[in-house]
């Protein structure tokens, strides 16, 4: 039994509009249903319709834009990677990725903040731009939704609560094998896409996950009256975190969102699997539990928060793995689901301790020639750096095989991103091993981030496809 927030509430399509709170004790309870995402009554303020009085769902987070406040992270600018090649492949126009992922004038690296981090400045929400053939949002799926409640501070989809909102539109269910997933769950399996209206009739603040504590939108703020559109592409997995580790249970069967905060608004959702017109254009992982989709929201993989920073039709598939190194055991399972013009991040080195270099160059080369084979497009990224200060970070992050990542993408004509010089640089700016360990497991676990950290380490990602033009970032949220 958690303590959360309980709110007296009117009608149940009110479910998420004005509450009266009161602190009680509660279990979570279940959602449910598979109800289509058309249809649907709109009502007006004035009759009392469904989406009367600013509709279904209030809760909100205390903050967290897309930037941080510290100065802007560049890659020297002249040597990266240039547009798309004629192939579909990235050409170099420079020979080297910038200079290693340098912090220009000292300034800090601006980073997304994580679930419920506060981040002063940058340019109001603007929502999206609903593209053709998304299913229409309706307040009737968004009744759907059931408040649970706070587990270790945090809520079931990894948001800050203190009110904890779930909406599961498959099972209700939850699979707890490791190593096998339900059938309902293996059934409902597939690439959903998803809108949903942010906001309502009182000011808010919202915070949006799915699936396994995974990252959709970091904490959006809305004033009173205001309602932004936005779309997801949300890759549902029969194993709904990792493909197979212990820790990661199969979870819920089919799509699941979660909404928190002190006072989120979420009105209307609509949801479908996608559609060879609404098909997306996917950005599998190949990594390992630095960046995997991990469960329970103690420990938190970059990969798993970097949805909240891509818009349609870019949708994330992680199949990162606890454990796994440059020998992955999942990449027939990533070949058997892409096509042409799909993307692949591939990240390896924490799991190669003793490995030589060339070759862990030698497996990383190997999987960018089935990428390009199959007219995908390869991303390769060095792993994130483990936190040792001495007076500063220290340097000799080489066990992590970050020449080996670097040598890879120059042999093969890939893109690069040193993702352990730019982390090293911002632990750097924070001054002390324990100030760094703060977005960590724990607080203690030097090598795996807690959510926090690992919204700050994809937001290190993006903004140097930003800074490296690689033609990824043009489906960057604003």
């Amino acid at each position: 039994m958690t303590t959360m927030q309980r709110c007296s509430l009117l009608p149940l399509v009110a479910l998420f509009g004005a509450m009266a709170c009161s602190a009680s004790s509660e279990s979570p309870s279940g959602g449910g249903g598979t109800s289509s995402a058309t249809g649907g009554a709109t009502g007006t303020p004035a009759s009392g319709g469904a989406s009367a009085s600013g509709g279904a769902s209030v809760f909100t987070a205390t903050g967290g834009s897309t930037n941080g406040t510290g100065g802007s992270e560049v890659v020297n600018g002249t040597g990266g990677f240039g547009t798309t090649a004629t192939g579909g492949a990235l050409g170099p126009t420079g020979g080297k990725v910038g200079s290693g992922g340098m912090i220009a004038q000292g300034g800090s690296v601006g980073a997304a903040g994580g679930p419920g981090d506060g981040a002063a400045g940058g340019p109001p929400p603007s929502g999206d731009k609903i593209p053709p053939g998304y299913p229409e949002a309706t307040a009737a799926n968004a009744a759907k939704c059931t408040m649970v409640g706070l587990t270790a501070g945090l809520c079931p989809g990894g948001g800050p609560g203190p009110i904890c909102m779930q909406c599961l539109f498959g099972g209700t269910t939850y699979g707890t094998s490791e190593t096998t997933p339900t059938a309902e769950g293996t059934m409902l399996a597939g690439n959903y896409v998803v809108t949903m209206k942010v906001g309502g009739a009182a000011a808010g603040s919202t915070y949006i996950g799915a699936e396994s504590s995974r990252g959709l939108l970091a904490t959006v703020n809305t004033t009173a009256g205001q309602s932004l559109d936005y779309a997801f592409v949300v890759n549902v997995r029969a194993m709904e975190g990792q493909p197979k580790h212990a820790g990661g249970p199969s979870g819920y069967p089919g799509l699941d969102l979660f909404f928190s905060g002190t006072a989120p608004q979420v009105s209307a959702i609509g949801y479908a699997l996608a559609t060879p017109a609404t098909k997306p254009t996917m950005v599998y992982i190949a990594s390992d539990s630095t960046t995997c989709d991990q469960t329970g929201n103690k420990f938190g993989g970059w990969g798993q928060m970097l949805p909240e920073f891509f818009a349609p039709p870019i949708g994330i598939a992680n199949y990162a793995n606890s454990g796994a190194s440059s020998s992955f055991g999942f990449w027939n399972d990533i070949k058997a689901k892409w096509t042409a013009g799909d993307w692949v991040i591939i990240q390896f080195g924490h799991n190669d301790k003793g490995v030589a270099d060339a070759t862990v160059q030698q497996h990383l080369e190997s999987m960018v020639a089935d990428a390009q084979a199959a007219k995908v497009i390869p991303l390769l990224v060095s792993p994130p750096a483990r936190v040792q200060f001495s007076g500063a970070m220290d340097g000799d992050q080489s066990s992590l095989h970050a020449a080996a990542a670097a040598a890879a993408a120059k042999s093969k004509g890939v893109a690069y991103v040193d993702l352990t010089a730019l982390s090293t640089a911002w632990y750097n700016t924070l001054g002390s091993q324990a100030a760094a360990l703060k977005f960590h497991a724990g607080g203690t676990d030097a090598t795996h981030t807690n959510l926090d950290g690992a919204a700050k380490l994809a937001g290190l990602v993006t903004a140097n496809l930003k800074a490296q033009n690689i033609p990824l970032a043009a489906y960057l949220r604003p």
